[in-house]
């Protein structure tokens, strides 16, 4: 498919799901990974999936609601790598309420991790790849972010991913002329 030896990949929420997939994907194509999640155990599961394949892999706990970890993570990557050239801000999730019984803390925590969370992970690692002149960032939406789905009361989920979709154009607007391109997935 392509070769990104010699490229270090970012994949927060890598512990599971697609974010592993995403992980694991990144270094079949010859890229080093740092995983950022806050499942140790499981993340541990995935760092040895992805050294088996002849990669480095570097984990990192990380909290993506508490920016003081997003800038540890952030530091330490650099420390380790010496840079960073792709993002892919997977981590997610929803509190599943009915909307006329959402409380006003479960909108505040998906909030904190679905959009300030990527947002401060987009800035924080951004602000590496402006500096070297290049970056690639991919931003997890959901197709829920157009619109609302009945089945499943996730008010919270359709707004975020919603805003998810808008940050990332106003992102990629802002750094495509300094190289370094934002996309959703």
């Amino acid at each position: 498919m392509f070769n990104l030896n010699g490229r270090v990949a970012v994949i927060t929420g890598a512990s599971g799901g697609l974010g592993r997939q995403f992980a694991l994907a990144l270094a079949r194509q010859g890229a080093d990974i740092a995983i950022l999640t806050r499942r140790a155990e499981k993340m541990m599961e995935v760092a040895d999936e992805i050294r088996s394949l002849g990669r480095r892999c570097l984990t990192v706990k990380t909290d993506l609601t508490k920016l003081e970890d997003i800038k540890h993570a952030t530091r330490t990557v650099v420390l380790k790598y010496g840079k960073v050239d792709i993002l892919v801000n997977n981590a997610g999730g929803a509190q599943g309420s009915p909307l006329a019984d959402f409380s006003d803390e479960a909108w505040d925590a998906t909030i904190a991790l679905n959009l300030t969370g990527l947002m401060q992970c987009t800035r924080e690692f951004g602000r590496e790849m402006i500096k070297n002149g290049y970056g690639r960032i991919i931003n997890v939406s959901s197709i829920l972010g157009a619109g609302g789905l009945p089945e499943i009361p996730v008010a919270d989920y359709h707004a975020v991913k919603g805003g998810v979709t808008n940050f990332t154009r106003g992102a990629a607007a802002e750094w495509a002329k300094i190289g370094v391109t934002v996309r959703n997935s």
